[in-house]
């Protein structure tokens, strides 16, 4: 199984059984760098739920005791490979990226154990984990909306 995207290009691809190996083996490297200063460090995204389609980039979301430990996160990331890409969304959560513009490999969020978004991410993957109903309704709907995006860039670009 071969990990990565060029960014900016949205591809899916059917769920590997390598995924959870992929995860542990990064999980290691992560811990490693980051020593104490990482309370929890989980596989979240569609990568982490068997069965369902992804994007080949894996998503770690790991927890810090605080936002002041973030910081700290920053040079031992780098030196696995991680480029630091901020605070994307104005939410509190650093966010990193593993893998040069042409092969994306991995995407990282980095948040203090207290953030709500900590939680959803664990509930969220639990629940398309445990519920296969749950888990075709958002593929189906994750399937068309993607659809639905590159035909209107394809009708865009026509013009």
């Amino acid at each position: 199984m071969t990990l990565g995207l060029k960014r900016g290009t949205v591809e899916l691809r059917p769920s590997s059984p390598d995924y959870p190996a992929l995860f542990d083996e990064e999980h290691v490297r992560v811990q490693h760098a980051l020593g104490p200063l990482a309370t929890d460090i989980q596989h979240v995204g569609s990568t982490s739920v068997p069965g369902l389609i992804a994007k080949p980039i894996l998503d770690l979301a790991v927890a810090v005791r605080d936002a002041g430990a973030t910081a700290l996160c920053v040079e031992p990331l780098a030196g696995i490979g991680y480029t630091f890409m901020g605070d994307r969304v104005g939410n509190g959560e650093a966010f990193f990226a593993k893998g040069g513009d042409e092969a994306r490999t991995h995407y990282f969020h980095l948040l203090p154990i207290s953030h709500p978004h900590w939680r959803a991410y664990l509930v969220f993957r639990d629940a398309l984990r445990e519920d296969a109903e749950l888990r075709d309704e958002y593929t189906a709907h994750k399937a068309g909306f993607i659809e639905r995006v590159l035909q209107r860039g394809r009708v865009d670009g026509e013009r």
